[in-house]
């Protein structure tokens, strides 16, 4: 009797799972394995919310398992080096003949997943990984001359031209032959609560998960194009925390836009071909990540841009994380983010921009503060997006291409309401006031000044980068 182990790690389901649906094609018996460690997660990044997030959604995975006979078991280890041996040290003691996995993309995650393959062949167990996360393996799509694509358009265009996929294996096969007497032991995943976020925003688990695209699907993404730049109105799908771990996949959610629009990707209703866009921005990050592995070493991608000098200020740095900068719209992004561990897209690029260019600060402290808090973190989006704002990365904007965050907040909170519910220290002003007060002597206000010039700061920004590009060219 061949006995099979899942090794669950970002894709936390039983639709449209790689691993697990060849496990039950090939094993009488399938026990599911989460391998945790704290260090690594905590090395990362990682939030607590996303922590909190993760256990929920392993609690939801048990249950799902449990109606296929197949227990969930968690173990720790102490870091991504520790694990191969534990993982095969769980393979003995549980009889497995096969390990099965989805693959993840991450420098650190490609050594592990390697070092695991040679520990299991070691003790005589085979091991089987599988495609998952994006629709091509990352390093698949090429340009004309065989390299990978460092900008997205073109990226986007050839991931188009192949697109192909084979919708009817997104289902999985019934439960194994054989029920395991092994038990689930979900308890030993220790968490202390550190975040004041309301995990009813969050709902856990494949079922949450799928009820939060169909609602998107019926009711906004018909007017995404429009509507998905207004924070106030929340016209954006809010599934990236699922896709995050892997609790829906992004060949369903693709699947699922598509039926909408006569399997469309070009034509056809704007909203849904502009939210594929956006799934497919997530994948142009992971092939970024997978190609330029140097990205994952806290380098960046444009490596002329290493000179920069960047400033360093604690005072701004605190008014920036805890939303008190003196500029509205930034502050109510930061406290959205504290308040629900997560930010509207157009709002991360607002304050990444201000942070990385007015601010002047290293834009990895600003990455590092996203992850920490954001409960959809994920490295290859996050650093993609944080180096695009300044002006480091791949297909980024010009280095004098600079938000102006009055403009923003006026543009895209015309009425100040997003700002309000947020700031509502801010309540009593009027549209127009409220994208900047005014301080005077006669101002009596909890809300800060401005902790910098913005026209003086931009053109700051403007001549380091400039400098450093003619230095380069010399």
């Amino acid at each position: 009797m061949v006995r099979g182990a899942v090794w669950f790690r970002s894709d936390l389901r039983i639709d449209d799972n790689p691993a697990l649906i060849n496990a039950l094609n090939e094993c009488e018996e399938v026990i599911g394995v989460y391998i945790f460690s704290a260090s690594q997660w905590n090395l990362h990044n990682e939030s607590n919310i996303k922590h909190e997030f993760l256990i929920n959604n392993l609690v939801e995975l048990e249950k799902s398992l449990d109606r296929l006979n197949i227990p969930l078991i968690a173990i720790n280890s102490q870091n991504y080096d520790a694990l191969p041996a534990d993982l095969c040290t769980f393979s003995k003691q549980h009889k497995i003949n096969k390990v099965f996995w989805n693959n993840e993309f991450g420098f650190n995650e490609l050594k592990r997943d390697s070092e695991a393959h040679n520990a299991l062949d070691q003790v005589h167990i085979t091991s089987s990984n599988f495609h998952d996360q994006v629709i091509y393996e990352p390093g698949f799509l090429r340009t004309g001359q065989g390299k990978p694509f460092s900008v997205f358009t073109p990226f986007k265009r050839r991931w188009v031209e192949n697109f192909s996929i084979d919708f009817l294996d997104l289902k999985s096969p019934g439960p194994p032959s054989h029920k395991t007497s092994i038990k689930s032991n979900l308890s030993s995943l220790n968490f202390t609560k550190s975040h004041n976020v309301d995990m009813d925003l969050w709902p856990a688990g494949e079922k949450a998960a799928h009820a939060r695209l169909q609602f998107f699907l019926d009711t906004k993404v018909m007017e995404y194009n429009e509507l998905r730049n207004i924070p106030i109105l929340d016209g954006t799908s809010r599934i990236s925390a699922y896709l995050a771990l892997g609790v829906i996949s992004p060949r369903r959610c693709i699947l699922e836009a598509l039926k909408l629009n006569q399997f469309e990707f070009s034509s056809g209703n704007t909203g849904i071909c502009k939210w594929i866009d956006e799934i497919v921005w997530r994948e142009f990050y992971r092939n970024i990540m997978y190609s330029f592995p140097h990205v994952s070493k806290n380098r960046p991608f444009n490596l002329a841009t290493e000179a920069i000098s960047w400033r360093h200020n604690d005072d701004e740095f605190e008014a920036w994380k805890t939303g008190n900068t003196g500029f509205p719209l930034i502050d109510a992004a930061m406290r959205q983010l504290l308040n629900e561990g997560w930010m509207h897209n157009r709002l991360r690029m607002v304050v990444a921009m201000f942070f990385s260019k007015n601010l002047l600060h290293d834009w990895r402290l600003g990455e590092e503060y996203f992850m920490q808090n954001l409960i959809d973190g994920d490295f290859a989006s996050n650093n993609g997006g944080w180096q695009w704002s300044a002006s480091t990365g791949t297909d980024a904007a010009p280095y004098f291409r600079i938000f102006n965050p009055v403009t923003q907040s006026q543009n895209f909170d015309p009425e100040g309401l997003f700002i309000k519910s947020f700031v509502p220290e801010l309540g009593h002003l009027s549209p127009k006031e409220i994208h900047l007060p005014e301080h005077d002597l006669f101002t009596q206000s909890d809300y800060p000044k401005p902790i910098v010039d913005l026209k003086i700061s931009r053109q700051r920004a403007i001549d380091i980068f400039k400098n450093n590009k003619q230095n380069i060219d010399v």
